[in-house]
């Protein structure tokens, strides 16, 4: 069977629940009866959580999994992404005959085009990390082209790619097939059943009302698609997702379409080509995407909306140029159905922030058919576990900003959303749409003085600065951009010089109270029982001992204490502590938008301060990492001496309104020292050359202190322990899971993207986490996870887009490994 847009499929094929009562106590229910949905019930019921209940408003797969083209890849851009992907790849082979249900695999292989020197290095990183992770790739000849793809012209085309082992499946059959299995393993599956709301008592979720009645429980899994941010809603829980329309259009029958043709991507064009039944299809990733509501989809189930025959013409004259064919045939089948996006183009996924044990997996951005096996594991082991078996910080749903959940705001940028999965992955790629909606105090003055402004969790930040009264934009490359001197300069006066950070995005949180100091201690690795005014950088932990968090914590008082996290984790450090100060007298404030925060960073930070301030600024007035409110410019400020760039430094907190003025007396008073003004790029190549970790890319969930070499944050004897203590306890700090090392190329010139694979001896041992081009150094230098074994002795390589380059690791930093350390 390869017929797709399947309208037959529902729970029927195994099993006839419609007449039976709802059970009104289950263990866990999941919402939402897709692919997604039904691997999770799988998952956990393979597990040995068979007290599962999954509910379809309709029938199974009739939300969007029916009418998904089915590819299926097992290589992503990025390791993590890879190994979810792989995992399904894997899983989808044996799925026929675990179920019984004829799932259409068909292992056909995809090919990747590339038509601009761009895509070539993109296409080129992306078969590096397949390659690390075991993935088939064959780089093609242009006869070799011809042979695989014979109906499609090699006429501008650079580069392309065959991933041999890819292929497409029947998505419909698939979502039944997995709820099969799932059911056979004691899951209910009922259909027919409309969840209106979830019920909470305080933070917690306990049970969802029907239209069948209530339905109590201990958790409850969100994996129904695009309803999913409304559904939510009801919990108080904000999930950013919307919809768009979704088109893919099948030919009438095509002279040479045969099931063994590999899933044809034109990445450039924005479309791929498949087989079916003789035909082919054309699916479109166009880069102006028509969003919808939710109140124009229907709720019957096999959701479509009209034909856009003028919509879809610029897709089709490329499609047609490429495959000469399609135009002479004609099509017979126009499918335009709804799909949901996030703001970033990464789905949504974990523990929500706002109620305990309420998950989430949906908004998977046209991708759910390849990731629903992974995913479904992964969900599996969290929801069991409490905390992710994989490093989810990529997708996890508490990365967003409340705001970016405003429909306005995810209308905007959904019109962006739908090209981005087949749109340029540049590194530093910064979104177009629904942009200037959350801005730091300083942005206007900033943008005055040449800021190029990029985007964190929907917040504008400097990134990096043309002259003054300019309106500097990107230019993206995997090389060297056009900004990569003006990053250069700013890097320079930061070793050398000053420069003004504005770091306001931090995400800032005061913890006040008579338990203040308890919830902190047990919050956190280090140990928080300090003088007042002293800063401590830690970590936080899950259960299982992995980094969710790191920062500063700063002793204000005996009973109030500040707590600084990397903006992005502003909902999930909020959430992190609320839980622990739940029943204690203690409260959690959110002053992020209270507080700016202006970095002072460079050997000559300490004259400019001197300059704007009456405070004596010496050594001895202010220590390293301590703190104290100082008088500066025309009014206060709390200042930490704490540095992110390995030189003297300080952080500046006035508040909100008096930033501006702060901001203007140092940017006055600086003239004479050569100051500048720096951004989030320049501070990414500073922390690089000190070896300082960063958050979701070095250090994550599946990661512990003793593997990260941060075992200095590490405070096991201090009273009442803290939140992963005991899985702690159990590791030996002699053997860790990887190393953390430090590595720099020899050759000047390739530059660092991501997860690029590091060799010893001529042997793959591990992969960067992450890197920057040092300017100090002059090359690019980064920090790298390796196996506990590898010699470093050894001769060590990196692989850059398929070149292998000498490199040097160290144990230790390579720029002034004995300066001050990191604000986190």
């Amino acid at each position: 069977m390869d017929r797709l847009a399947d309208r037959t499929i529902s729970a029927a094929a195994f099993t006839d629940t419609s007449r039976d009562p709802l059970p009104r106590r289950v263990r866990t229910v999941i919402v939402g009866g897709g692919i997604v949905g039904a691997s999770i019930a799988y998952h956990l019921t393979a597990a040995g959580e068979n007290d599962t209940l999954l509910l379809e408003s309709n029938v199974l797969g009739s939300g969007t999994s029916w009418h998904a083209a089915g590819l299926v890849t097992g290589a992503r851009g990025t390791t993590t992404m890879t190994k979810l992907a792989k995992y399904g790849l894997e899983f989808y082979r044996d799925l026929q005959k675990m179920s019984g249900i004829d799932v259409s695999f068909q292992r056909s292989g995809s090919l990747s085009v590339a038509r601009t020197p761009g895509r070539v290095d993109e296409i080129l990183y992306a078969r590096d990390v397949a390659d690390q992770q075991g993935i088939r790739t064959e780089w093609l000849s242009a006869e070799r082209y011809h042979e695989v793809w014979p109906l499609a012209s090699h006429e501008g085309v650079l580069g392309a790619l065959l991933l041999p082992d890819d292929g497409h499946i029947n998505p419909g059959h698939a979502t039944v097939a997995f709820a099969k299995l799932a059911y056979e393993l004691g899951a209910q599956v009922r259909e027919k059943v409309v969840v209106r709301e979830l019920l909470r008592e305080g933070d917690r979720v306990v049970g969802v009302l029907t239209d069948q009645g209530t339905v109590y429980c201990e958790r409850v899994i969100l994996a129904c698609g695009l309803w999913t941010r409304d559904l939510a809603a009801t919990a108080g829980v904000k999930v950013p997702l919307y919809a768009a329309e979704h088109i893919h259009v099948r030919s009438n029958e095509v002279d040479g379409a045969r099931p063994e043709l590999p899933v044809y991507r034109d990445l450039d064009n924005s479309y791929y080509i498949r087989h079916e039944s003789g035909r082919l299809l054309v699916g479109a990733f166009e880069p102006d995407g028509l969003p919808r509501a939710t109140d124009e989809v229907s709720v019957e189930g096999f959701a479509e909306f009209d034909s856009d025959w003028d919509h879809f013409a610029p897709i089709r004259r490329r499609a047609e140029t490429t495959v000469p064919d399609l135009s002479r045939v004609g099509y017979d089948r126009f499918l335009n159905a709804p799909e949901s996006f996030t703001p970033d183009a990464n789905f949504a996924l974990g523990e929500t922030s706002e109620v305990a044990n309420l998950f989430v997996a949906a908004g998977f951005n046209s991708q759910g058919i390849i990731y629903a096996p992974g995913v479904g594991k992964e969900m599996a082991e969290w929801v069991i576990s409490g905390t992710p078996g994989f490093d989810s910080s990529s997708v996890d749903v508490r990365r967003f900003s409340p705001h970016q959940n405003n429909r306005n705001y995810l209308r905007a940028r959904t019109k962006e959303g739908l090209g981005r999965l087949y749109g340029m992955h540049w590194p530093n790629l910064q979104m177009e749409t629904a942009r200037d909606v959350r801005r730091t105090p300083l942005h206007s003055r900033l943008m005055e003085l040449g800021a190029c402004f990029g985007e964190v969790n929907g917040g504008e930040r400097a990134n990096w600065y043309g002259d003054p009264g300019s309106q500097p934009v990107y230019d993206y490359s995997y090389g060297r951009p056009s900004w990569f001197e003006r990053v250069a300069e700013e890097h320079k006066a930061a070793r050398e010089g000053v420069v003004l950070f504005d770091l306001s995005p931090f995400a800032k949180f005061e913890v006040v109270g008579p338990d203040a100091l308890e919830v902190c201690q047990y919050a956190a690795t280090a140990d928080i029982d300090v003088e007042k005014d002293k800063s401590v950088y830690t970590l936080f932990l899950n259960d299982r001992a992995g980094i969710e968090l790191d920062g500063t914590i700063t002793r204000l008082a005996h009973d109030r204490f500040l707590v600084v996290t990397p903006s992005f984790t502003q909902q999930k450090t909020q959430a992190f502590l609320n839980r622990i100060a739940r029943d204690k007298a203690a409260a959690v404030f959110d002053c992020t938008a209270a507080l700016a925060t202006i970095g002072v960073m460079g050997p000559k930070s300490r004259e400019l301060l001197s300059r704007v301030s009456p405070e004596d600024w010496s050594d001895q007035a202010q220590k390293y990492t301590h703190g104290r409110t100082v008088e500066i410019a025309d009014g206060y400020a709390y200042s930490l001496r704490v540095s992110f760039v390995g030189e003297l430094g300080y952080e500046l907190y006035p508040s909100a309104d008096l930033a501006l003025n702060v901001f203007d007396a140092l940017w006055r008073a600086g003239q004479d020292l050569g100051i500048k003004l720096a951004g989030y790029h320049a501070l990414d190549s500073l922390r690089s050359e000190k070896g300082f970790r960063h958050l979701g890319h070095d250090i994550g969930p599946i990661d512990d202190p003793y593997s990260a070499a941060l075992r200095f944050t590490v405070a096991l004897d201090k009273p009442g322990g803290f939140v992963g203590k005991d899985a702690l306890l159990k590791l030996d700090p002699s053997a860790p899971a990887h190393r953390t090392v430090y590595v720099m190329l020899d050759d000047p010139n390739p530059v660092f993207v991501h997860d690029e694979t590091v060799y010893c001896d001529g042997a793959p041992v591990g992969r960067m986490t992450s890197g920057s081009y040092g300017y100090t150094l002059g090359r690019a230098v980064g920090i790298a996870a390796i196996r506990p074994n590898a010699d470093l002795s050894g001769v060590f390589e990196v692989r850059c887009k398929g070149i292998r380059y000498s490199a040097k690791v160290s144990r230790r930093p390579f720029y002034d490994p004995k300066g001050e350390r990191l604000r986190g």
